[in-house]
């Protein structure tokens, strides 16, 4: 049997192993220039937390009094209000003393999502 002898010139020495801090540092960098260097990407996360947060606009259409209205009076207590926007006819009902609002923003009903996916 012959033996060989084996001889590394020039080579760089084997890189330590990176620890978790430093691979969690880069990826939140990574991520954070991928965002800023692409505007679009803000827009749109801008626009879906506003949507999941906050809700879509509707326009209120149809509402009810408490109590009986005579004439041309105003109604102060509403028994409930129904909104139409992006989600479709919503009926809200306001706590008691509460009137309706013209536009208002209505969170998404997750289980009519839920439902149209599932069902």
């Amino acid at each position: 049997m012959s033996k060989f002898e084996v001889k590394v010139i020039g080579g760089k020495p084997p890189k330590r192993p990176e620890g978790a801090f430093k691979r969690l540092r880069r990826r939140i960098g990574g991520a954070i220039t991928a965002v800023l260097l692409r505007p679009s990407i803000v827009v749109l996360a801008g626009l879906s937390g506003f949507v999941v947060m906050i809700g879509t606009p509707h326009v209120g259409w149809d509402y009810q009094c408490r109590h009986a209205m005579r004439g041309f009076g105003t109604c102060e207590s509403v028994s409930w209000c129904a909104y139409y926007g992006i989600q479709g006819r919503r009926v809200v009902r306001p706590e008691i003393g509460a009137r309706c609002q013209l536009v208002t923003f209505l969170p998404p009903d997750w289980n009519k999502l839920i439902e149209g996916v599932l069902g």
